[in-house]
């Protein structure tokens, strides 16, 4: 057990000189630790994003309640390590299923994406590709372009190509504007399809399942990295706050100069969340009092 004040041990390889913009991490699923790792491995800012939380909701009090934690409770833990938060809303696509509380939740969303932190409409798109999943996703990205706001969608995790191009498709048809649009969770399966249609392009990088550092920087050798960007994610499942320093490393390996990184991992986000109008230079507010439970 390390002594009360001491800093955990970082190895040497997850310490960046560049400074680094989080675009999508859960870290209402996360230790206090975790920010603290993340802010000595030169994470300055975070975007958290809605997402589903394990089990199914009950009501739409467990939506409110949510997105209340996230934008409030969840800042006051990054601000205790320097970390500037922002926040995206929607109603996930695992969630749409249950479609009379899906929309009673997409009622209640409206006031959310007011506030002065959120920055996009988002993780929206599909999960099994229902019809009620595309219900939804069409009416949040209504919501989305009557305001302005970019999207944040989440590529399905089975039937990902199918599901990308009918989800591209309808982007299509609803004129969306590419520059606008974050389409995450991309693999080999589906780079090429977003790199057509324009928009800008998330890879997730997990331990086991979605991209190891090895095939995100295989992507980024074979695509480039303007309009990309990496995250962690770091949900419920099997993940790791730091993948994004851990794939910093992995791209020096290969040759990567420092300023390609920085615009990959500081820039890009920067410029994709800026079109919200709601991004503030970063920061340094005073310490708040560690957060108790």
């Amino acid at each position: 057990m390390r002594k009360p004040g001491r800093l955990p041990f970082v190895p040497k390889e997850s310490e960046q000189p560049v400074k680094i913009f989080e675009p999508h991490i859960h870290l209402y699923a996360r230790t206090t630790d975790d920010y603290e790792r993340l802010a000595l491995c030169g994470v300055r800012t975070v975007v958290e994003p809605s997402f589903w939380l394990g089990q199914p909701r009950t009501s739409v009090g467990t939506f409110v309640d949510y997105w209340e934690s996230i934008r409030g409770y969840e800042r006051q833990r990054a601000q205790m390590y320097m970390i500037d938060q922002y926040h995206t809303i929607s109603v996930n696509p695992r969630e749409a299923n249950d479609e009379g509380l899906a929309m009673e939740a997409l009622g209640a969303m409206a006031p959310f994406l007011e506030h002065e932190r959120c920055v996009a409409v988002g993780e929206i798109g599909y999960d099994d590709i229902t019809a009620a999943e595309e219900r939804l996703m069409i009416a949040q990205i209504e919501m989305a372009v009557e305001r302005n706001m970019p999207l944040l969608i989440h590529s399905p995790h089975r039937e990902k190509r199918q599901g990308t191009i009918r989800n591209l498709d309808i982007l299509r048809d609803m004129k969306v504007d590419p520059d606008q649009v974050l389409y995450d969770h991309n693999t080999e399966e589906t780079m090429d399809l977003v790199r057509d249609y324009g928009c800008w392009a998330g890879m997730t990088v997990y331990p086991y399942t979605k991209l190891s550092p090895e095939r995100a920087s295989n992507l980024l050798d074979e695509y480039g990295h303007e309009r990309c960007m990496i995250n962690s994610s770091a949900d419920w499942g099997v993940s790791d706050p730091l993948m994004v320093p851990r794939t910093i490393v992995e791209l020096r390996r290969r040759g990567w100069d420092d300023a390609p990184i920085q615009e990959l991992v500081w820039d890009n986000p920067r410029d994709f969340y800026a079109q919200s109008g709601r991004l503030q230079p970063p920061t340094v507010e005073a310490r708040p009092e560690p957060v108790s439970v």
